[in-house]
């Protein structure tokens, strides 16, 4: 049997203010390519289907598209299971009815850990959960992710058939793994981390939860998302993941994203010269990064006209260290000046402007205008 393995859709998700529903669209579109021209058998979603657990109308629109094509157009088998950007009950509302059309959705952990047969392979769906829930379930005293981990997979594979190919799916940070900036509850510490050697007795680990593409140990892989969500994932290869159950063999499918997204970074004079003679795609979505002077609008005005696409620019404070200064080009036309001035004395002395301070500004500011009006 042909596994394709996706995980961490964010459906919804916005990049800086623009929303990245049309380039999820392109996502739907390559991800039936892949599973025609690689004769997959099934599709193992690991979590996160959804950014946010109210998803917008338009979310839930293409995961509903989503799912009839692979279930009702193309005739596969989909497993589905909640991540923790998920709402688990609205994810899994009419499982049971699906599952008679090939769509097996698990949401929360109500119940022991089952295997679903397909083909050669027994799926054992493990959902994002609370320890609390595994206590309550497996009727073990468990602590932690790790214990809670440890005690759904010895015994998911003390029943186990040897008849069938074991595969696990998990919504989780192993310890061995790589996070990115946009793996924003990805917990630290090591509280939360999961010893990929606890998957051990299975043929293949289907993962999600972080965003970079990659094989965690063992039988052990995550998938990745399938576009990029941040600035951070850039350079990162996006795709799916195929695991043949007859080969034992795991293979990368890349999908290449809609607006590739492009990081700038340099000094002022640098950046101009290189805009000069950017050669990149007009359509991918950029951020710069000015390594010598603070960001100005007529540095904002100058970088727009050679990058359509631009969604953050950041520059160097007064101090001469490197800050979070940024302008979102999606702000401009909706803040006060008053707003910028708030955010300016925030972002370079590290604490809001006073009241006083406030109303000095605007009576200087209305001052200004009047001496303009009189000019003209």
């Amino acid at each position: 049997m042909r596994v394709l393995h996706t995980a961490d859709w964010h459906l919804g998700m916005d990049l800086y203010k623009v929303t990245l529903m049309e380039d999820q669209r392109w996502f739907k579109q390559q991800l039936k390519a892949i599973i025609e021209e690689e004769n997959i058998d099934a599709v193992l979603v690991a979590g996160d289907v959804y950014d946010t657990i109210l998803a917008s109308k338009e979310a839930i629109e293409l995961y509903d598209d989503i799912m009839y094509m692979l279930c009702m157009e193309l005739k596969k088998k989909v497993i589905v299971i909640a991540g923790n950007h998920d709402s688990a009950t609205r994810l899994a509302s009419l499982s049971r009815l699906l599952e008679g059309m090939g769509l097996y959705i698990i949401g929360s952990l109500k119940e022991k850990v089952k295997g679903i047969r397909v083909d050669d392979c027994m799926i054992y769906p493990i959902p994002y959960f609370h320890v609390e829930q595994v206590r309550k379930v497996y009727q073990k005293d468990v602590h932690s992710q790790a214990e809670a981990f440890s005690c759904i997979c010895t015994d998911i594979l003390s029943t186990v058939d040897h008849a069938y190919r074991p595969i696990a799916m998990a919504h989780a940070f192993l310890a061995n793994a790589e996070v990115c900036e946009s793996d924003r509850f990805a917990k630290v510490g090591g509280a939360e981390l999961v010893p990929s050697a606890i998957f051990d007795g299975f043929s293949y680990v289907a993962m999600g939860h972080l965003h970079r593409r990659q094989h965690a140990g063992g039988r052990v892989w995550y998938s990745g998302s399938p576009l990029p969500y941040s600035f951070s994932e850039a350079d990162q290869p996006k795709g799916v993941l195929i695991y043949d159950s007859q080969t034992d063999t795991v293979t990368k499918r890349d999908i290449q994203p809609l607006h590739p997204l492009q990081v700038c970074k340099g000094s002022y004079a640098d950046l101009k010269e290189r805009m000069l003679k950017h050669t990149g795609p007009d359509y991918a979505y950029v951020k710069i990064e000015v390594t010598d002077l603070p960001v100005s609008y007529e540095m904002l005005d100058y970088f727009r006209q050679g990058y359509e696409n631009l969604l953050q620019l950041s520059g160097k404070s007064m101090e001469q260290e490197q800050t979070n200064i940024t302008i979102r080009l999606q702000d401009l036309e909706t803040i006060s000046d008053l707003d910028i001035v708030q955010q300016f004395f925030q972002d370079y002395y590290g604490e809001e402007l006073s009241e006083a301070a406030g109303q000095l500004f605007l009576q200087a500011q209305q001052k200004l205008e009047k001496e303009e009006m009189y000019a003209t």
